[in-house]
């Protein structure tokens, strides 16, 4: 899903990567994805999180693009994130709370990152969560609140009646009637063309990323 890279000259803390996520109803840019590289202790300072955000905002208007982004938390070090440094971080960069929301996977909810999602949320940013294939948490009514966006990896050929009956008592089914019905914005994470991209808006998709967000801005 990588699509835009923008190394740096001598710092890797500041290299990193913005990914594109579409609409899949009508092709057009929802979001982009920012994913600092490098060492993820050094990246996810005060200082360097601050840049690697505010160079982000440059090359996202430099392209002339203006769909909100999305800043990748890493799981491994997730839990140990300062929700405040990152809210002063991204105000630093110039960010707003509605141009810019923070993605957690869902593993490092488990390990101890629900507190930072909490702490983000409170503090108005929109949430992001990378699901785990095996949906690890249980959708309830906290997150419910908590999460703007669910991103999944979605099945390949999907059913165009995926999770529309009550009938269905799959994980995944369960999850995404959750979502639907909280107003939360459901993403795939790999989209593989055109037809792919009809299939899941029919079983209720909106975005999606991989080679047909790609292709969109090349």
């Amino acid at each position: 899903m990588t699509i835009i890279p923008f190394p740096t000259q001598a710092r890797e803390p500041l290299a990193f990567t913005i990914g594109a996520r579409v609409d899949l109803r009508i092709g057009a840019l929802a979001s982009g994805v920012v994913r600092p590289r490098g060492d993820v202790e050094n990246a996810f300072g005060f200082s360097n999180i601050a840049r690697v955000l505010r160079n982000a905002r440059m090359a996202w208007r430099e392209r002339g693009l203006h769909a909100p982004l999305t800043l990748a938390l890493p799981g491994p070090i997730s839990a140990q994130l300062d929700a405040d440094m990152l809210t002063e971080a991204a105000f630093d960069a110039g960010c707003t709370r509605q141009r810019l929301s923070f993605e957690l996977s869902e593993q490092a909810l488990v390990d101890g990152a629900l507190n930072l999602a909490d702490r983000l949320r409170a503090a108005g940013w929109g949430i992001v969560l990378r699901a785990a294939p095996t949906c690890l948490l249980p959708f309830g009514k906290h997150a419910r609140t908590l999460f703007n966006e669910l991103v999944i990896e979605a099945p390949n050929a999907p059913d165009p009646y995926l999770a529309l009956e009550a009938s269905d008592e799959s994980a995944l089914g369960q999850r995404l009637l959750a979502a639907r019905g909280a107003g939360i914005t459901l993403t795939a994470e790999s989209v593989h063309g055109p037809a792919h991209a009809r299939k899941l808006a029919i079983a209720g998709f909106e975005r999606g990323g991989g080679p047909f967000a790609e292709a969109g801005l090349r």
